[in-house]
């Protein structure tokens, strides 16, 4: 009977998943500068042949830059490693030093700047869409430049870098070169294509092959279409026949099948569904499950209500994960969402200092993620020479070289040669430039205060460093022992709590009790402020940090009362705006006084610093009216609970790098204490925490971001 159940499992496992095959397409043609003729009917004669060939369709058309975010967020945040898509895109495009980017409507462009910040990266977009199994991008673009006043807007596209064996990328035409618009119904290319990508058993390969010797007839050679990209299994977009797979093995139902003890008793069980990017062994509650292909989705049925562990072996890593599971509810674990946006620290500074704090105006541009820092180091070393008219830490190809001072020249010796990166970090500005270390030689740079850029979103600088979390006092709550080491990155930091106008902008209501422009925003729960992150970074033109999956409970929420235990990941190199982790917060609040000097942020009498139960006259009060703390942050010691990232749990003893908190709990930690609290909780070190769907009158937010998204 055993062997017979375990030959069940071992074919049926080894039938491929099918999943669904999606499509988003984008036609873009309503332009201010240069109107274009055919993207909206390219774009409706793709959707509607993709729809007969079984695809969902998503159609969008004269997309702005927000846009442009919303429909690919929607689109990406539904994406299974078991599904198959297809990204069309018909409009302008334009390659700025190597990247490209597709151009919305509506938004003024009058340089590669404007560009840059106004424009829909391409590479975040493959990257969106490599969460699914098989993904072809298709970019009709690249139309007669309207940009080409400017000289870092090279005509044509560059050469994109799909991810090996899951992706395809076609160009309507080569590298450097222009598109045509055509004179008919479609352009040449989508003409081409939709003539052709209905034949069936037809691979893309061949497909491209008669797509690209079509239009080079019919341009005279002027455009020839390419695809690129590696695909590990083949793709077409039109069959006859299904490919041959295993047969299944059918029981016979007069011998019942012996099953495993955790699938006898079903009378409490729920339902798991395990997602892994890089794949491996699966070991439920240390016994082995099954083996898990990179990409892939499994579903645990029949699993006992109440606590258990996971663990995924794989010659990467090891990770392990506990999970409560739900009476009659399919919980999902993504192994990936804790740990597949693992930060590279460099060397951190282990003091922050004092900087000046004259605010200019920031700017209301968006900006798109930033490229990869450069750091090509060649033979010897050079000495570099800069002057500043601010202070602040200066990185190196990503690495911390040290500190200047305003106006003082800076001399750092021996650097290695080669191409870098360079940046300065003030406490509200920063500045960014390519600089080149010669052998042997000493590079001066002069920085002017025209070249510094301030930081969007009211935020400052927080340089990061080692600090000691939690508290050496006895008479202190158990739950802030042990004190303990810990790491964190530089970060940017909103330098007061979101306030209601914000937040009525952003969302369109206000949820507070107690109404005013400057006041907190309140009454909001853990999951409605990750919702605005994500919405603010929408509006102004950052990568969101957070994928939101409404339709599974989180497996790590254990809390009885949270009915919506939304799954929610984080990705912590996107540009976007996010929640700081505690241990951010509390160095924020700390000012690096690690040896607890003072009880609250900036002071150790809260009636300088914060509102509380004693002094608020039983009501929230505005922001920045009391007074900052050491690096320039208001508020962080009472007026209202702030929610950070992590669930609620013990601390370690152990130095820990970038923490976010226990793997699973019931609650998700605020931090700070409010106008309704004691004193006690408005220390530096207290800790609490609220079931993720909880509001309050006392508990508000605040933001922060990646530093070098500037």
């Amino acid at each position: 009977m055993k062997h017979k159940y375990l030959i069940f499992l071992m074919v049926l496992f080894m039938v491929p998943l099918i999943g669904a095959r999606k499509a988003l397409i984008i036609g873009n043609a309503a332009y201010e500068q240069a109107a274009l003729t055919n993207p909206l009917n390219d774009a409706n004669d793709m959707a509607k042949a993709l729809q007969e060939l079984g695809f969902a369709v998503s159609l969008h058309q004269n997309l702005n830059l927000s846009g442009f975010y919303a429909a690919v967020g929607s689109f990406a945040s539904a994406l299974v490693p078991s599904d198959e898509v297809v990204f069309f895109y018909s409009g302008h495009a334009a390659q700025i030093n190597g990247t490209n980017y597709l151009i919305p409507v509506n938004e003024y462009i009058d340089s590669a700047v404007r560009c840059e910040f106004l424009s829909y990266n391409c590479d975040m977009l493959l990257k969106e869409l490599n969460r699914a199994g098989l993904s072809i991008m298709i970019l009709d673009a690249c139309r007669d430049n309207p940009y080409d006043y400017s000289r870092s807007l090279q005509k044509g596209l560059a050469t994109m870098r799909a991810a090996a064996g899951t992706q395809y990328i076609i160009f309507a035409t080569e590298e450097g070169k222009v598109a045509e618009d055509g004179s008919g119904r479609n352009s040449p290319f989508t003409e081409s294509l939709l003539a052709n990508i209905r034949k069936p058993d037809q691979k893309i390969t061949d497909l491209m092959q008669l797509v690209s010797n079509d239009v080079a007839i019919k341009t005279q050679e002027r455009q020839i279409p390419y695809g690129t990209g590696l695909l590990r299994q083949n793709f077409y977009f039109a069959r006859t026949t299904e490919e041959a797979a295993l047969p299944k093995i059918i029981p016979d139902p007069a011998v019942p099948l012996e099953m495993p003890p955790k699938y006898m008793d079903s009378s409490e069980v729920g339902k798991l569904k395990v997602l892994t990017k890089y794949g491996g062994e699966l070991f439920l509650d240390g016994v082995f499950e099954t083996s898990l292909f990179a990409e892939s989705e499994y579903e645990l049925q029949d699993m006992k209500v109440g606590e258990h562990v996971l663990d995924l072996k794989n010659p990467r890593e090891q990770l392990s994960r506990k999970v409560n599971i739900i009476k009659n509810q399919t919980s999902l674990l993504d192994f990936d969402a804790a740990d597949s946006y693992l930060d590279e620290l460099g060397e951190t500074p282990q003091n922050q200092g004092k900087t000046n704090k004259t605010r200019t105006a920031s700017p209301s541009l968006p900006k798109p993620p930033l490229p990869p820092i450069k750091n090509q180091i060649a033979a010897g070393s050079g000495s570099l020479e800069l002057l500043c008219p601010m202070s602040g830490e200066v990185f190196l190809g990503g690495n911390h070289l040290g500190s200047v001072s305003a106006n003082k020249s800076k001399r750092f010796n021996r650097v290695n040669a080669g191409d870098f990166t360079l940046e300065i970090f003030g406490q509200i500005k920063c500045h960014h430039q390519e600089t080149r270390i010669s052998d042997g030689g000493n590079t001066r740079v002069t920085v002017f205060e025209s070249e510094l850029i301030p930081y969007s979103g009211e935020m400052l600088y927080v340089q990061g460093g080692e600090y000691f979390r939690g508290t050496q006092f006895l008479d202190r709550h158990d739950s802030e022992r042990p004190r303990h080491e810990v790491q964190v990155p530089p970060f940017l930091m909103g330098d007061t709590e979101v306030v209601q106008k914000l937040w009525t902008e952003v969302m369109g209501y206000n949820p507070s009790v107690r109404e005013g422009d400057k006041l907190p925003v309140t009454n909001v729960s853990w999951y409605q402020a990750v919702e605005f992150c994500n919405a603010l970074s929408i509006r102004d033109g950052f990568e969101p940090a957070y994928k939101i999956n409404k339709d599974f409970p989180d497996a790590n929420n254990s809390s009885d009362f949270d009915s919506l235990r939304y799954s929610v990941s984080c990705n912590w190199r996107a540009s976007g705006y996010r929640l700081p982790t505690e241990a951010e917060w509390e160095f924020a609040a700390k000012c690096g006084d690690s040896g607890n000097v003072l009880q609250f942020s900036g002071s150790g009498k809260l009636e300088e610093v914060g509102w509380y139960v004693k002094n608020s006259l039983n009501q929230v009060h505005e922001v920045a009216s009391k007074e900052p703390n050491t690096w320039g942050f208001f508020d962080l010691s009472g007026n209202v609970f702030e929610w950070c990232w992590d669930y609620q749990g013990p601390y370690q003893k152990d130095k820990q790098v970038h923490p976010r908190g226990a793997v699973s709990g019931s609650y998700r930690i605020a931090r700070g204490g409010s106008w309704m609290a004691e004193a006690d909780a408005c220390s530096n070190t207290a800790r609490g925490g609220f079931s993720p769907h909880s509001s309050s009158k006392e508990l508000g937010f605040r933001l922060v971001r990646n530093a070098r998204a500037y």
